[in-house]
């Protein structure tokens, strides 16, 4: 009998170690990068097909070591747009012509073609940002996808009917940020649809040799976002018949980028008065998820209501969130509307998020009024299913800082966080104040870039062309705009001074790190303006995971910025 039951076991562990493997080796297509985009709780797990993301840029190739000294964040004497000083393209690791470079140039069928991302090995291209400057839309060049050595690419069209408009596929893959402006060229081209390889992928552009004589040619900048899966992963490779195969799962998934549906249980709580120093909690035991939190308060202030009013969330005895709601649900502190995969929002207050949160024994979700007012919670809605906690799921984690008077003198590396530990970095919402008094339409805040370093690397693997190309627009474009991915609920303090909050949320480009992890975005102001400056980071991590980022009471306290005189410490 014992040996029976031993024998029952041995055949027990190979089914799971067989059907483990199998999970693992399922092949990569577009219909499972999909499902993966759609699917919020996926987040919240170690990938079974284990990859890196990184990012191929047009950043500035003078930007050769890491080298933070006077010399090279130094400002030139004047101001951006002063005609009698020349504009200050900045020096060394802060060097801005972060346009028209290319790994190299190549010569195919008599035709130039620039390089712009190369990689081999199984993978996936699931983020694609370009925007061109100076010339008509119609000018701009052909993007060219060359799949698993073919010399014939699988993907040859105009820039933008690939980027931004419906010639690959339509939204809310492919769009502009924002979706009108005051001149055509100024606007970022998104597609975020995934381009699947087995073998290896080339994306080339072949404009920058026909256009760049033109009058007014200011440069074509790019961002490519990419995975690449560890040696064995199956992959089945895009080509030309890949729209027509996947069309109905493309319109069905593209349908739930755009929906809100949820399920399971829900806890409600309506009409109450925090005071100050007061809170409110719920909560929950067993092994469960998170899967929506609805939050709908009012104040006198609203504004600093927004700051001062903290999400707590602690999971089995971690406490892992600690944001103001505003910035937890991307408003910074303005009650505006937007709407992502992941948080919507309403002018008339109500802001729901769709993180997927799992815990495996309780769960406190708080909200706590740090302000010197009281705060009318009208509603507060929590929804939770089961889960199945196991040694792949992850706890997610939300932080908040904020620099008051952010000095721009010179040209640095601001520190959105820094995390060590394993976990997937999956999105920030960055709100800001710009204070200088210029108003002719030239006070931009945001010409740095954004400098991303996985497993202590000493280089970026993603190293960015402008802080508003991270966030998906250009141009410092001050329009409001919404999307699955990206949003910008306000950007008056763009062009003039005033209030930006800008958001990313990361579906198929999440950062997996496994050791630690480091988010620096430069500050680049031209005007030398004082600011402040706040991020919110999002991330899932396991148990033992550690960041820099703490509870900051006194800051939440602190009166938010309406006008250029509140940017003070």
């Amino acid at each position: 009998m014992k040996l029976q039951r031993n024998k029952t076991k041995i055949l027990l562990i190979i089914f799971l170690i067989a059907f483990q493997e199998h999970v693992i080796s399922q092949m990569i297509t577009v219909e499972t990068l999909l499902k993966e985009m759609t699917d919020r709780a996926s987040l919240a797990q170690w990938p079974s097909a284990s990859y890196t993301c990184k990012q191929a840029s047009s950043y500035s190739r003078d930007s050769k070591t890491k080298n933070t000294a006077i010399e090279d964040g130094k400002f030139k004497t004047g101001n951006f747009g002063d005609e009698n000083v020349p504009r200050d393209w900045g020096k060394g690791w802060f060097e801005n012509h972060d346009f028209s470079h290319y790994i190299r140039t190549e010569e195919n069928q008599g035709r130039k073609e620039d390089v712009m991302f190369e990689d081999k090995g199984a993978g996936a291209v699931v983020r694609f940002w370009a925007t061109f400057g100076g010339v008509p839309s119609d000018y701009g060049g052909i993007y060219r996808v060359y799949i698993d050595g073919n010399p014939n690419p699988v993907i040859e069209m105009h820039n933008q009917n690939l980027v931004g408009k419906a010639g690959l596929v339509g939204k809310p893959y492919s769009f502009y940020a924002p979706e009108k402006a005051e001149n055509d060229v100024w606007r970022g081209r998104n597609l975020f649809f995934p381009i699947p390889y087995a073998k290896s992928c080339k994306i080339t552009y072949d404009g920058e040799h026909k256009y760049a004589h033109i009058e007014g040619w200011k440069g074509h900048y790019y961002q490519i976002n990419y995975r690449t899966y560890e040696s064995g992963t199956e992959v089945e490779s895009f080509t030309r018949k890949t729209i027509s195969k996947y069309q109905e799962q493309i319109n069905t998934y593209g349908k739930q980028l755009t929906e809100r549906s949820i399920a399971g249980e829900q806890i409600t709580k309506q009409d109450l008065v925090l005071k100050p120093g007061e809170s409110i909690s719920i909560k929950l035991k067993g092994e469960r998820a998170i899967n929506y939190l609805r939050t709908k308060l009012k104040a006198k202030n609203q504004e600093q209501a927004l700051r001062s009013t903290v999400l707590k969330i602690t999971f089995d005895n971690h406490q892992t969130v600690w944001c103001p709601i505003g910035q937890f649900y991307g408003l910074g502190y303005k009650q505006l509307e937007h709407k992502s995969y992941y948080i919507t929002t309403t002018k008339t207050g109500e802001m729901t998020s769709y993180w997927v949160m799992p815990f495996s024994k309780k769960a406190v979700v708080s909200l706590v009024n740090h302000g010197s007012q009281s705060v009318t919670l009208e509603s507060l809605a929590l929804g939770h299913q089961e889960y199945d906690w196991n040694r792949q799921s992850m706890y997610f984690h939300a932080t908040w800082k904020e620099t008051r008077a952010l000095e721009s003198e010179l040209r640095s590396d601001y520190n959105y966080i820094s995390v060590k530990g394993k976990g997937i970095f999956v999105g920030d919402n960055l709100t800001l104040f710009n204070s200088h008094p210029d108003t002719t339409g030239i006070n931009w805040w945001g010409e740095g870039d954004e400098k991303i370093y996985v497993d202590g690397e000493d280089f970026p693997s993603h190293f960015g062309t402008g802080t508003e190309d991270y966030y998906s627009y250009a141009w410092c474009r001050p329009q409001w705009f919404t999307s699955p991915w990206v949003s910008q609920p306000i950007g008056e303090g763009n062009k003039t001074p005033g209030n930006t909050s800008n958001n990313r949320y990361r579906l198929l480009d999440g950062i997996p790190f496994t050791k630690d992890f480091k988010f620096d975005m430069e500050i680049w102001h031209p005007y030398r303006a004082k600011m402040n400056y706040s991020p919110a980071t999002f991330f899932y991590a396991f148990t033992n995971a550690t960041w820099n980022v703490k509870a900051d009471v006194e800051g939440v306290k602190k009166k938010v910025a309406l006008k250029i005189e509140d940017v003070s410490n």
